[in-house]
């Protein structure tokens, strides 16, 4: 591994950094276990839980004018007793991943797995509508920096027509601790 130090050749340990998704930057832990190319480990989100109006979600999406008062409408027939009753966009994920990735030079590569379901959709008063998903993916693929203490590079999620999910991306960036 050129240019990296043989005291900073393996990546066990604890990181932490963030990533960034739709121009906001979520705190994230990870904990490496390097053996040879070889990584495995778990990683913790900071922020599990993401709320929003109807309205910030369209425009974030980039749906038309009049989508949210659209999707509100179709909740609203969905649940007539919710009349008055806040209807908010709710985002979950699982409190823990696993990983499991490789280093190869200094490209690291590593497929995060929530354990857990993660869930997408609305809460209307009490009631919940939306889709949960089991074992949720996400792939990181960065350049780890010379002095071997630094890890940069881009995540995403793969597209899932069946479920209606687009590809998402972003950047991320982890920091060796201590």
């Amino acid at each position: 591994m050129s240019g990296i130090s043989k005291s900073t050749q393996t990546l066990t340990g604890a990181w932490s950094g963030f990533y960034v998704q739709r121009d906001q930057q979520r705190g994230i832990r990870a904990e490496f276990v390097h053996r040879g190319d070889r990584l495995s480990g778990s990683m913790t989100d900071d922020q599990t839980l993401f709320e929003s109006s109807v309205y910030e979600m369209t425009a974030e999406c980039g749906l038309p004018p009049g989508a949210d008062e659209q999707i509100v409408l179709a909740l609203r027939k969905q649940f007539p007793e919710s009349k008055g009753t806040p209807i908010r966009v709710v985002r979950t994920l699982p409190d823990f991943a696993s990983l499991t990735g490789q280093l190869r030079g200094r490209t690291v590569t590593f497929v995060k797995t929530y354990q857990g379901e993660s869930f997408h959709g609305y809460r209307v008063g009490q009631d919940q509508v939306g889709t949960s998903v089991a074992g949720h993916s996400v792939h990181y693929r960065g350049t780890l920096s010379e002095d071997g203490g630094q890890i940069e590079g881009n995540w995403w999620i793969e597209a899932n027509p069946k479920e209606g999910v687009r590809r998402c991306e972003g950047s991320f960036s982890l920091r060796r601790e201590g």
